[in-house]
């Protein structure tokens, strides 16, 4: 399993971040989500061989946000 916290510009309230969440939590191989409108950010635990970080950058771009960085840790 892989950690990436991604900083995502564009979110507005924590109903954003609620919708980004979900849309993480809905992709096979990502075990868990945690987006937080207050950080700017979300921190996902995926496993690589089912989904790989550009596959998660561009589910959060495709559904209107920008991803300003990302951090592996």
């Amino acid at each position: 399993m892989n950690t990436v916290t991604i900083k995502i510009e564009g979110m507005h309230c924590d109903g954003c971040a609620a919708n980004i969440q979900s849309l993480l939590e809905r992709n096979a191989g990502v075990q868990k989500a945690v987006a937080s409108f207050k950080e700017g950010e979300a921190r996902i635990l995926y496993d690589s061989d089912a989904i790989t970080e550009e596959q998660l950058v561009t589910a959060i771009e495709n559904s209107g946000y920008r991803v300003a960085s990302r951090n592996r840790s």
